[in-house]
């Protein structure tokens, strides 16, 4: 558990720097593949930073459901930009899995680039284990490997 508490206190000090910069770039995601102690790292940093941790699958997909077939990657930021009114620190979006799979490989993409450069007041932190080109979207700084 020493390397997973380093690795949190590692992020923990990369997010802290972005909290003091302007709003717009502060939207990360944290990588990893499974099992790789990334729902563990978000909880962790929700509890350290005071945030909202949302497990989307378990809290917030049945809300989504039956329309989940219509929801769009502008729907999602819309969801998003209201939750993340409920921290003034950090907002953690976890097991987003279960929306993704919903939704082409280009929504996928377009997700993230609607939130590239989005202002927003509080750091949100999306964890996934998704497979995309997330330098490309967010930028190298911005992507947190879980493993």
């Amino acid at each position: 558990m020493r390397n997973l508490k380093s690795l949190v206190d590692n992020i923990s000090n990369k997010l802290k720097g972005y909290a003091t910069q302007p709003s717009a770039y502060r939207v990360f995601a944290l990588y990893g593949a499974p099992l790789h102690h990334k729902t563990t790292i978000a909880k962790k940093l929700s509890q350290e930073f005071g945030g909202k941790y949302i497990d989307l699958l378990g809290d917030k997909l049945k809300e989504l459901d039956p329309r989940v077939g219509l929801y769009t990657p502008a729907d999602f930021k819309k969801d998003i930009g209201s939750w993340s009114k409920e921290s003034a620190s950090l907002l953690v979006i976890d097991e987003i899995e279960a929306l993704l799979d919903t939704w082409t490989r280009e929504e996928q993409k377009n997700l993230f680039k609607l939130l590239s450069r989005w202002r927003t007041n509080c750091i949100i932190l999306i964890v996934t284990r998704l497979n995309l080109p997330y330098e490309e979207l967010l930028g190298s700084e911005r992507i947190l490997n879980a493993g």
